[in-house]
């Protein structure tokens, strides 16, 4: 069944709905595989198991969340396809409220390949979420769903609303009183060989939005690399600077931390984990607790995101069950 999995006992959350805005695609995923240089050569490689799930960091989080017991709302871009309808009958079955842009091009699909050492590298074409606008986005009827929360995922992949519409959201958001977050996720334009002045010109459109942002999510690389710092207390002070509320700090094998205005940097543990079975989405899988546990200081937060996290780490359970058919 999508969205339950083994030793799951989490019960309906009595947290307000949250809204999530983000992508959702097909990942088709590999078994580990060796990353050896054979694969950029023509031939062919055999792997233990290839499989669908759920993609996209916001649909991905959006299970999650669901999966832990809190009432969602997603919101995102499929196309008028076979996959898309696929799709959203997920979400419902996962007991999230999809409220999808159905566009006229292809619904995305990622092949992820996943490599015997815990990294990963995602092959993406995503046509339907790259058209998703902020006119598509309703965020009266999400105030009147009781939304209280709206955190906006992926927000390098909608082109369409980098310049003025992911601002128009955040600053609407706050104005029926919901608490607003966003993911300063790595965006592709990122690699080597970039276009350093486009970079530049996307992360201005991203700044922009930070003082209307209550919490920021991120890793070390991302928010560094983001900010143009050498460090992560650099890019603290760098994201304070500009705005910030509220920065929450994936630090994966250290744990998690939030550092916030006015306040005593909060550092907690990873929870331990013998053996890592599942690490796709791990971040996916701490951001949807965390949007969860919204009544909860923040030092418990995280100490309850590290632990669930590491129940995904560990495979003890499943928050991103795979598709079937």
């Amino acid at each position: 069944m999508p969205g339950s999995g083994e030793g799951k006992t989490f019960m309906q959350s009595k947290s307000p709905p949250v809204a999530i805005v983000g992508n959702i695609n097909l990942d088709v995923k590999t078994g580990p595989l060796a990353a050896d240089p054979r694969l950029f050569r023509d031939g062919e490689t055999s792997v233990g198991e290839i499989y669908e799930t759920v993609g996209g960091g916001g649909a991905n989080t959006a299970v999650a969340a669901a999966g832990l017991g809190a009432k969602v709302v997603f919101c995102g871009a499929v196309g008028r396809d076979t996959l898309g309808q696929r799709l959203q009958a997920y979400l419902t079955t996962s007991g999230i409220t999809p409220r999808l842009a159905f566009k006229q091009a292809a619904t995305g699909r990622s092949i992820a390949l996943n490599w015997e050492q815990h990294q990963r590298h995602f092959v993406s074409c995503l046509p339907s979420s790259a058209l998703l606008e902020a006119d598509d986005i309703d965020l009266d009827a999400l105030a009147a769903a009781g939304c209280a929360h709206f955190y906006r995922a992926d927000i390098w992949f909608a082109p369409l609303m980098l310049q003025e519409g992911n601002l128009r959201l955040l600053r609407g958001a706050r104005r029926l009183g919901m608490h607003t977050s966003i993911d300063i996720n790595w965006d592709p334009h990122w690699h080597a060989g970039r276009d350093d002045a486009r970079v530049a010109e996307r992360i201005g459109c991203v700044k922009r939005l930070l003082p209307d942002v209550t919490y920021a999510h991120g890793n070390e690389r991302e928010l560094r690399f983001f900010s143009g710092t050498g460090s992560l207390d650099d890019a603290v002070r760098w994201f304070f600077d500009q705005g910030a509320q509220t920065l929450i700090v994936h630090l994966g094998p250290g744990g998690s931390a939030a550092y916030a205005q006015e306040s005593a940097p909060i550092r907690v543990p990873a929870a331990p984990v013998a053996r890592i079975v599942s690490e796709a989405g791990t971040g996916d899988v701490f951001t949807a607790a965390f949007l969860q546990r919204d009544n909860m200081d923040l030092c418990r937060r995280l100490t309850e995101c590290n632990a669930i996290a590491a129940k995904h780490l560990s495979g003890e359970t499943c928050f991103l069950s795979r598709l079937e058919g």
